[in-house]
């Protein structure tokens, strides 16, 4: 098994040798989807210390970053306290622009949002895009079982049904696509006076498979797995697969 490096220093040190720098995070960003969507771009693999954004930001910023404001369009940032007091000042975009037909934050929100703070003089910014992780930006049937601030219904979905894992996959990669505009949009914007680095919090699982780590006591919950009527597609906490923590760093 290769060894990567950790995600959590390079973020720290990159921070730390710029005085002035944007970070992007793709939220559930698979780096072997981005790569065949980018492959001129330099990327690197490392790796993450979470499988789902709870466990990145918790176990990612445990020392101060008192000059970096982040703005986020996922609503953990937010939530978590003992990460927020890390920060000079959290934008919770979940709260402020949150698309209640889209179910989710447009990028075109964060995009808006970093731009205003690096005008007004901000000169170390994190700025996390909701996307791709579901709910798509893309017309897609999966998009209508998803209720609130959740996309569970998304993926149960998708591991439960051969026709939707295909539909996510395909959703996953064309929300990915448009991120990616917005994604260079700011990128472009930024460069001219900032270092500019992009990553992700965790990975995506988007080729279904057995997980042998969900231990069952009855066999009638696990012998689903065993069939291949159940398989596993996209993410969650704590997980053991290795592919969830192997994520792209690439600095422009």
């Amino acid at each position: 098994m290769r060894k990567l490096k950790d995600q959590a220093s390079l973020i720290y040190k990159f921070f730390l040798e710029n005085e002035a720098a944007l970070l992007i995070v793709l939220d559930a960003c698979n780096w072997h989807a981005l790569s065949s969507l980018k492959p001129d771009w330099n990327i690197s693999v490392v790796l993450s210390r979470g499988s789902s954004t709870r466990d990145w930001l918790r176990r990612t910023f445990t020392k101060p970053l008192k000059d970096v404001v982040y703005i986020s369009a996922n609503p953990f940032t937010f939530l978590l306290k003992d990460v927020r007091k890390n920060f000079k000042r959290i934008v919770d975009l979940s709260l402020l622009t949150w698309d209640e037909k889209l179910n989710t934050v447009h990028p075109k929100s964060v995009n808006a949002f970093v731009k205003e703070n690096i005008t007004a003089g901000e000169r170390k910014i994190i700025a996390h895009y909701l996307q791709p992780h579901a709910p798509f930006l893309i017309k897609t049937w999966l998009n209508r079982y998803s209720k609130k601030l959740s996309s569970l219904e998304i993926y149960n979905l998708a591991r439960r049904f051969e026709n939707a894992r295909k539909e996510f996959v395909r959703a996953y990669i064309l929300n990915l696509i448009v991120v990616l505009r917005y994604a260079e949009e700011l990128i472009g914007f930024a460069r001219k006076d900032m270092r500019v680095a992009l990553t992700a919090d965790h990975s995506e699982i988007l080729r279904a498979r057995y997980n042998p780590f969900k231990f069952r006591k009855k066999v009638w919950l696990w012998l689903p797995w065993l069939l291949g009527l159940y398989k596993f597609i996209g993410h969650e906490i704590n997980s053991k697969f290795r592919e969830l923590y192997e994520v792209p760093w690439i600095v422009f």
